[in-house]
């Protein structure tokens, strides 16, 4: 995520959204009344019998509805049209649907932006600028370094095996455990910790094999997943496979529920409280509130939140699909404790 630009005054926050993520937070964090600007396409028919021409415009709506399409990977926020650009292109007063997808600028008014939200937002784009994971792809010959962020592959560096079937079989083996150690140390110096390797053959596999005949360990989370080749195409082949989908889902998942295991212990001896109602009430008790997201444009849970925010309590807002969310959800979506940091 990207903020382009904030307007305290106006309530206007313009954001450019990197990822899948970051669209499932922007249907989280856009909520019915909103005013949204974005570019969009109208379809413009001179008379009933032409089929017309879609012609790019940039519309202003009222949000009635908002999410996402997961056949697309866009997000989808429908309203009526408020006003527009070209005016010759834009029907005032009739509804609309604008497609928002990754790199793609959004514009959003709220009478009131909660700090809580902003500060979920200002995380997002902090994440995006951090390497989330890392992933070599590699072949006999090249092994492309490249890390993960929030706003794609970022190539690093690209090691070269220089090896030759003309090599006698004793310079061949020395020259494959050179590149081998090049790529271990590169392993070693990424700033991150979990290292996914990946490429056609058994280059990959043979790495594996080479470390544990020499005991040698790196301190990363090391994953292995199949490739076509060892170029950006066969990062982002890793970057798309089922390993990638869920390491990333048990690293996100590990702070819910950590915080959902602190929350249940909390209940067992009667100190942690959940539903609105009782968060409301204890209040003073607490220091940690657990929201899921789908509720949080809730008139009661708002006033919770606001309530929390107030007295200065931190608010963590969970992922209602995940399986922590889902584990909150039983306890009518909100809940609340305290907690030693």
């Amino acid at each position: 995520m990207r903020i382009i630009r904030y307007n305290d005054l106006s309530g206007m926050l313009k954001v450019e959204p990197d990822s899948l993520e970051d669209l499932y937070l922007l249907a989280i964090v856009i909520a019915k009344g909103d005013k949204v600007e974005a570019k969009s396409y109208r379809r413009f028919r001179p008379n009933e019998k032409d089929t017309g021409e879609q012609k790019e415009v940039f519309v202003r709506l009222e949000s009635e509805k908002v999410e996402i399409d997961k056949n697309s990977g866009r997000l989808r926020i429908s309203g009526k049209i408020i006003s527009g650009k070209p005016e010759e292109f834009v029907n005032i007063g009739s509804y609309h649907t604008i497609n928002i997808g990754p790199g793609d600028a959004v514009a959003v008014e709220k009478e009131e932006w909660k700090a809580y939200v902003l500060r979920r937002i200002k995380q997002a784009v902090a994440e995006s600028k951090k390497p989330r994971i890392g992933i070599i792809a590699l072949d006999d010959e090249k092994a492309t370094v490249s890390y993960i962020r929030g706003y794609g592959i970022e190539i690093v560096t690209e090691l070269y095996s220089h090896l030759s079937k003309r090599m006698s079989s004793k310079d061949y083996e020395r020259q494959r455990d050179q590149y081998f150690n090049d790529i271990i140390k590169t392993l070693e110096n990424m700033n991150v910790n979990i290292i996914i390797l990946g490429g056609p053959g058994f280059t990959k596999d043979d790495i594996r094999k080479y470390m544990k005949s020499k005991n040698i360990e790196v301190k990363k989370q090391l994953a292995y997943a199949p490739a076509s080749d060892a170029e950006r195409s066969g990062i982002r082949e890793i970057l798309n496979s089922s390993t990638v989908a869920d390491i990333l889902q048990r690293d996100h998942l590990k702070w819910e529920f950590a915080y959902m295991n602190r929350f249940l212990d909390g209940l067992r001896a009667g100190v942690s409280h959940y539903g609105a109602k009782g968060v409301k009430e204890a209040i003073e008790e607490v220091n940690v509130i657990l929201v899921n997201d789908d509720i949080i444009n809730n008139e009661e849970i708002k006033a919770v939140l606001d309530l929390a925010e107030r007295r200065g309590r931190k608010i963590e807002i969970f992922n209602s699909g995940d399986d922590a969310g889902v584990q909150l959800k039983g306890f009518k979506g909100i809940a609340a404790m305290s907690v030693d940091e």
